[in-house]
C-alpha cells in the first residue's frame, strides 16, 4: 500500500459547526471513521486566511515563516497584491520537504503557494484587481505550466470561472484537483476553498447562507473522495478536514487614520488621498498593525504611541489594547512591518479610510470590514476545525484543543519524515 493524503482547508469552519457537520454525509463519514479536535484548533495572530495557511503548511509561526497580513503593505493602496508567491516564505513547507523526499505533490488555491517550483501539479490562489480584468494571465504566474497543456486540467475547468467570484472560483478548484486525482494520484495534495469564509463576511456567523456553504462544501468533499476511488486510491488514502479561523460579529468599525490624519501623521492631497505619511494603521480587521515610515524617528513614535493610548482609554473606539512590538512577538510569534499592533473589542473592526467619520457600520465593500469578520486574538471566538480519517489514523479519536502548526508535522509523520523548520509538534496519539 502507498500512502496517500488529501489536505482539505475549507476557509472559517468552525468549532460551532460541528453539529451541523454531522448532519452531512461527507463530513460525517471523516468524523465516524476517523477522528477530530474537540472545541477546535488554536489559530495564529492575527487570526487572518494568509498567515493561517501559512502557519498550517509550514508547522509553524508567523514570526518565523514571514506572513503576517494577506496583503502587502502598499499605504493608500486601496487594492495592494497579496502574499500570492511561495518565494514570500522563509521557511520550507510541507510539499518542499517531501518533494526532497521523492514523493510527488500537488497544491491547488492554496494561500502563499504560487511558483512554487517543489509542487508536481499547481494551481495557485491568485486574482487581478479588480473582477474587470481577465485572470488567467495573473494566475498563469503561479501554475506549474502542466495544468495549461492542451486538454489539460485547466482547459477542461476555466468555464467555471465567474469574475474570480464566489462559489465559481471554488467550483474551479475542486474541479481541477478531483482531475489531478484522476490523472496522476499524487502522493500529497493540499485544496483551499473559500466559499464558506465569503459568505460569512457578507451574511453573518450563522444562518441559511452559511449552512448552504457548508452543504456545498460537503459536497465538494465527497468529490474528492469520488475521484480517489475512480483513481483506486481510495483505500490508500488519509482525508483531513481543516480549516484556519473563526469569525467574530461586527457592529462598528473605527477609522484610526482619520485620527492620524487629524494630527499630521498623514498627509491628504486635494482628491483626500494620501500624499506623504510618518505613521499609518493598517487593518487586520479585528486587529490593526501600525506602520511607521521611520522607525528611528523617536519624536514622531512618542506622539504616536500617546494617541494610541487615548485611542484605547476611549471606550467608544473599541480599542481593547496596544502590543508594541516586542510585546506582540514574545506573546503572539507575531513580527512584521509594523510597531504597534491594535486588538478590537467584541463588535470592533478597524477600517482603513483616512477622511469622514471615525466610527462608522460595516458596509461588506471588502473583507475587512464586513458584518462579520476575524483577526483577532486566536484564543477568542470559535475555533477552527481539525478532522482526519483513513489508514493511518485511529478510528474514535478524539483530541483537546491543539494547534494550526501542529498539523503540518502530524502530516508529515504519516509518511514517514520530520519539518526541520516547524515549532509545531506531531499529534501522535491520532496516528497508528
Amino acid at each position: 500500500m502507498k500512502k496517500k493524503l488529501v489536505v482539505l482547508s475549507v476557509d472559517s469552519l468552525f468549532d460551532e459547526d460541528m453539529e451541523f457537520l454531522k448532519t452531512r454525509p461527507n463530513f460525517k463519514k471523516i468524523l465516524d471513521q476517523g477522528c477530530y479536535a474537540e472545541g477546535g484548533m488554536r489559530s495564529v495572530y492575527p487570526s487572518f486566511t494568509y498567515p493561517a495557511h501559512a502557519s498550517i503548511i509550514t508547522g509553524t509561526w508567523p514570526e518565523f515563516h514571514g506572513i503576517y497580513h494577506n496583503e502587502k503593505l502598499d499605504v493608500g493602496n486601496p487594492s495592494p497584491d497579496w502574499y500570492w508567491y511561495h518565494k514570500d516564505l522563509k521557511v520550507d513547507t510541507i510539499l518542499d520537504v517531501a518533494h526532497r523526499q521523492g514523493l510527488t505533490t500537488a497544491c491547488v488555491g492554496w494561500p502563499c503557494m504560487g511558483a512554487d517550483p517543489n509542487v508536481d501539479w499547481l494551481v495557485a490562489e491568485i486574482w487581478p484587481e479588480n473582477d474587470k480584468v481577465d485572470p488567467r494571465p495573473i494566475l498563469k504566474t503561479g501554475c506549474s505550466e502542466n495544468m495549461f497543456e492542451a486538454g489539460g486540467v485547466m482547459e477542461r475547468h476555466w468555464h467555471k470561472l465567474r469574475k474570480t467570484t464566489q462559489p465559481f472560483m471554488d467550483q474551479m478548484m475542486v474541479g481541477a484537483s478531483c482531475d489531478i486525482i484522476r490523472r496522476y494520484q499524487p502522493d500529497i495534495l493540499f485544496i483551499h476553498l473559500a466559499h464558506l469564509d465569503h459568505t460569512r463576511h457578507a451574511n453573518g456567523i450563522h444562518g441559511p447562507a452559511v449552512n448552504q456553504a457548508i452543504i456545498a462544501n460537503d459536497d465538494w468533499l465527497g468529490r474528492l473522495m469520488e475521484a480517489a476511488m475512480d483513481a483506486g486510491v481510495y483505500e490508500d488514502t488519509n482525508f483531513a478536514v481543516i480549516s484556519d479561523h473563526g469569525h467574530l460579529p461586527v457592529k462598528q468599525m473605527f477609522n484610526p487614520n482619520v485620527l492620524l490624519a487629524e494630527e499630521g501623521f498623514i498627509r491628504l492631497d486635494e482628491n483626500g488621498r494620501i500624499a506623504s505619511w510618518d505613521a499609518y494603521c493598517n487593518s487586520t480587521s479585528l486587529s490593526c498593525q501600525v506602520v511607521l515610515k521611520d522607525p528611528a524617528d523617536k519624536e514622531v513614535r512618542d506622539k504616536l504611541e500617546a494617541l494610541l493610548y487615548q485611542m484605547r482609554k476611549n471606550p467608544a473606539y473599541g480599542v481593547e489594547c496596544v502590543y508594541n512590538k516586542e510585546e506582540v512577538e514574545k506573546e503572539q510569534h507575531l513580527t512584521g512591518d509594523f510597531e504597534y499592533v491594535l486588538e478590537g473589542m467584541a463588535g470592533t473592526s478597524f477600517g482603513a479610510a483616512c477622511t469622514g467619520e471615525v466610527l462608522v457600520k460595516p458596509d461588506n465593500s471588502d473583507y475587512k470590514f464586513s458584518v462579520a469578520s476575524h483577526g483577532h486574538l486566536p484564543h477568542k471566538g470559535p475555533q477552527p476545525v481539525f478532522m482526519i480519517a483513513g489508514p493511518d489514523v485511529k478510528k474514535g479519536a478524539v483530541i483537546p484543543r491543539q494547534r494550526i502548526i501542529d498539523e503540518a508535522p502530524t502530516f508529515a509523520k504519516i509518511f514517514g519524515f520530520d519539518l526541520p523548520d516547524a515549532k509545531g509538534t506531531v499529534l501522535k496519539e491520532i496516528l497508528k
